[in-house]
């Protein structure tokens, strides 16, 4: 049985239209960030034939957060855009987030607001130096 507590500080991070590095870089921040994130896997879209377009996943425990700020910009840069998708209560979301858009160009494309959990996407891309 899962203690409700420790489910509500966990994020679920879906990318997509990404490779396997981009999705690394992305999940090494995350892992630097917060180091008990679960194991990044990915998913073949369902009912694609052969080789589909792929979702990589990750759930990241906000409890482990190191402090804020541990993202450095520029240190792990994109090939192209990423979409990400964060799934979860209000404030774990929130420092997904932060973490994200300290290291790289974050785009806010939408989010859901339901009672207890919130689906936020961000679209990714490598931080320009200005």
């Amino acid at each position: 049985m899962t203690d409700a507590r420790e489910s509500a500080d966990h994020v679920s991070v879906h990318l997509t239209d990404c490779g396997h590095q981009d999705a690394g870089a992305v999940f090494g921040v995350l892992e630097a960030a917060f180091p008990e994130a679960g194991p990044p896997r990915s998913e073949t879209s369902p009912g694609a034939p052969g080789a589909g377009p792929m979702i990589w996943c990750m759930t990241v425990d906000t409890r482990t957060r190191l402090g804020e700020g541990t993202a450095q910009p520029g240190k792990a840069p994109l090939s192209g855009t990423v979409t990400a998708d964060l799934f979860g209560a209000a404030d774990p979301v929130r420092q997904v987030k932060e973490e994200l858009e300290r290291a790289f160009a974050a785009e806010h494309r939408g989010h859901v607001s339901g009672e207890h959990e919130m689906e936020l996407r961000l679209r990714l891309a490598t931080r320009t130096a200005s």
